[in-house]
């Protein structure tokens, strides 16, 4: 069982792991704030789908707890290799994984049970798809933390997108190169209402498509209701090329998300 002394020791143990992350570089030190406050309002996010997803008190406490420490390796991936770009080698989900494994202070505080479905939800938690094979006590956990992180993100990104020219923050656009191609394979992605696969992004476009493609895994009402309410689709649409192409997709997302309402 998780209870809030639980919940309240890994918060103190994760503001102290981000503070240990101070830098003088000010780009850094945006891209570390940039990676706390997504993940605290994550964790604001879970309380939005505790009653459609039926959490008890406990399993509500260790989904705040999954959504504080989703990407821990963040951190690491952003200091130690400079980039947000998950790689084979490079995957900010592993990086944490084995960080929360050497962590006895957060370990001893958890069951053996808890433990797994904690890694289990940070290893799935960004997967394009959820494997058959997750355990069935990680699964409402897991897709609570997946619709409130995708949530975040499309925030954060629209927010990005408006306000700011591409190049601003490179490592936040995974150093994609910025034109106005669209990859066939997005296209047909899109059209077939499914999330668009990472290894078929060619660019910043893409990227930006594949971000409003998650409105096709999400799993809650709550969640195209917040999607709706905060226009994203329609925010991120305003910075993509208005080509023939592109329309099609956004209507077809459009119309999408309106039928789940």
């Amino acid at each position: 069982m998780v209870n809030q002394e639980i919940y309240d020791k890994i918060k103190t143990w994760f503001d102290g792991y981000v503070n240990s992350f101070s830098t003088e570089n000010k780009e850094l030190e945006q891209n570390i704030e940039i990676i706390r406050d997504h993940s605290y309002r994550v964790v604001g996010l879970i309380e939005e789908f505790v009653e459609q997803a039926n959490l008890s008190e406990s399993d509500f406490l260790l989904a705040k707890i999954t959504a504080l420490l989703h990407d821990i390796g963040r951190f690491n991936q952003l200091i130690v290799h400079g980039t947000f770009a998950d790689t084979d080698k490079i995957n900010h989900s592993a990086i944490g994984i084995l960080l929360l494994t050497e962590q006895e202070s957060i370990t001893n505080t958890l069951s053996e049970e808890t433990k797994s479905i904690l890694i289990e939800c940070i290893r799935f938690h960004n997967l394009r798809e959820i494997p058959k094979s997750v355990n069935e006590r990680s699964l409402p956990i897991l897709l609570v933390l997946r619709d409130a992180d995708r949530l975040d993100n499309l925030e954060l990104m629209a927010e990005y997108y408006s306000e700011h020219k591409s190049g601003f923050n490179k490592r936040l656009e995974l150093e994609l190169a910025d034109n106005t191609n669209i990859s066939k394979k997005v296209h047909q992605s899109i059209m077939e209402e499914k999330v668009v696969d990472s290894k078929h992004i060619l660019g910043l476009s893409d990227f930006k498509l594949q971000q409003m493609s998650w409105i096709f895994d999400f799993q809650f009402k709550r969640s195209f209701q917040i999607a709706s309410e905060k226009t994203y689709l329609k925010r991120m649409y305003e910075c993509l090329p208005k080509k023939d192409i592109v329309i099609d997709m956004y209507r077809q997302m459009k119309i999408y998300m309106e039928n789940q309402l």
